[in-house]
């Protein structure tokens, strides 16, 4: 049975255990056999990880098309498939989300701006629309300073080519400090009725 030097992946283990009638001294002069065989089989891995049958016995060449199991460098590719393109520097689990959620097929809706600006965010990632707003031809995003880039210059041209509903005008409004402790996302996962909110509170500042 062969002895390894360091970690080594698939390919280079299988290449190397072939040559064993010529690896028997290779540990003892610094493994350069290894070395040679890692340097090849690192070069044939990514193809060979997708030829493959999966660990649990699926279907070689499968993975390329499966969002679980591709590699984040196939991402982009896959992404393609559904319209999706990302904005340099997103995370590879972002971008598997965002291809769950087929983001892309909601371009022009509420939820592919709130997504779409949430990605510059940090905190909680609170985001306000007022649709309409000054007219029928625009809307304002909201969003606060504790949570938000130093510099929106991204998030606009973000939302401006992958978000934005086309022939609308828009404007991000940036407000001073933290969101509001309480939302209505708050409140609808805890779940309150109206009836609740009528015989408890008078205001919508009350609320807050």
């Amino acid at each position: 049975m062969s002895s390894y030097g360091w970690p080594i992946k698939d390919v280079t283990k299988r290449i190397y255990d072939n040559l064993y009638p010529v690896q028997m001294t290779d540990s003892q002069i610094g493994w350069p056999l290894l070395a040679f065989i890692n340097a090849l089989g690192e070069m044939f891995q990514d193809g060979a990880d997708l030829v493959q049958d999966g660990p649990n016995g699926e279907i070689g060449w499968s993975a390329a098309l499966d969002i679980d199991r591709i590699p984040d460098a196939g991402l982009d590719w896959l992404g393609q498939f559904i319209g999706s393109r990302f904005y340099v520097g997103v995370d590879a689990a972002t971008k598997r989300q965002q291809i769950r959620d087929h983001l892309s097929w909601q371009r022009g809706t509420p939820e592919s701006i709130f997504a779409a600006v949430r990605l510059f965010l940090t905190g909680t990632k609170t985001v306000q629309m007022q649709e309409r707003n000054p007219d029928a031809y625009a809307f304002q995003v909201i969003i606060w300073t504790s949570e938000a880039p130093a510099d929106t210059t991204l998030l606009k041209a973000y939302v401006d080519k992958y978000a934005k509903p086309a022939g609308l005008n828009w404007t991000l409004i940036l407000n001073p400090g933290s969101p509001p402790a309480t939302t209505y996302v708050a409140i609808y996962n805890r779940g309150d009725t109206y009836g609740y909110l009528y015989n408890n509170f008078q205001t919508y500042g009350d609320i807050r």
